[in-house]
């Protein structure tokens, strides 16, 4: 295993230019690309504007021999290399992060990029897995208020209970977490999210349609109470004769988004 391919390591630079030794990062980090601007009171406003958003980490253009491997590699996207803002906003030298490259979703976004996409890559990228959430890039967030909007949305969704999202890690929907659709299978696609406390349903609509889906599911599966975690209602399911099933319309490129407590079972 190459270095890149293990991890995404930043020797922090834009605060202090000194070097040191990179932190583990237990939580999800969600944060932007960035590409620093020269003048240190604009770069300082743009980093606090991030924070304002719920930002809470930032990518910084990776260079040297570490960009140039992952380049020779065939990456699509260009390397980053991730960072705390309130560390970098306090001065602190060892801003930097350990994140595993292969678990960080990255969302393209243009002046023209609608918040339904953004939306829907967004939770798409954290319902498959991925530890971090990385919006690409701040130029063109500032220059599209309304993807804008929903990248911060996003970010306050899973930054306000962190403490529910950091521990689930994604399990494939087969036996015990199977799920059939009707009304949606041809766009409709739906991830389980599990940890010790709580178990997450997440259902994205990929289509430009509404879709009225059935999502019926095994006996093992809870019927009540679950949480919308993006509407904050009370959902429960009813009970079938194979097992609980629940009803929905997810508008076009819209997300679902339940939690149910383990200790409610």
């Amino acid at each position: 295993m190459t270095r890149l391919a293990g991890l995404v390591v930043l020797m922090c630079c834009i605060a202090t230019g000194v070097q040191s030794p990179a932190s583990d990062y237990d939580a999800v980090a969600i944060g932007v690309r960035y590409n620093p601007d020269p003048d240190p009171v604009r770069r300082r406003t743009d980093l606090e504007n991030m924070r304002r958003m719920r930002f809470d980490v930032v990518a910084l253009p990776m260079e040297g021999a570490a960009a140039a491997e992952l380049k020779a590699m065939g990456h699509g996207v260009p390397p980053f290399q991730v960072v705390r803002i309130d560390r970098l906003l306090a001065g602190e030298a060892n801003a930097s992060l350990k994140v595993a490259s292969s678990t960080i979703g990255v969302v393209a976004v243009s002046p023209q990029t609608t918040p339904g996409s953004v939306r829907e890559g967004a939770w798409t990228k954290f319902a498959a897995g991925a530890r971090g959430v990385i919006f690409d890039d701040w130029a063109s967030l500032q220059q599209n208020a309304d993807a804008f909007t929903e990248a911060s949305a996003f970010s306050e969704a899973i930054t306000r209970n962190m403490a529910l999202y950091a521990p689930l890690r994604h399990v494939e929907p087969t036996g015990a977490r199977a799920i059939a659709l009707k009304g949606g299978q041809d766009s409709v696609e739906t991830h389980w999210l599990e940890s010790a406390d709580a178990l997450l349903l997440i259902a994205v609509n990929r289509a430009a349609e509404s879709r009225h889906v059935t999502f019926t599911f095994p006996p093992d599966v809870p019927e009540a109470v679950w949480q919308n975690m993006l509407s904050g209602a009370s959902v429960n399911f009813v009970a079938g004769p194979t097992g609980p099933f629940y009803e929905h319309t997810l508008p076009a490129h819209d997300v679902m988004v339940l939690m149910i407590r383990k200790r409610w079972k």
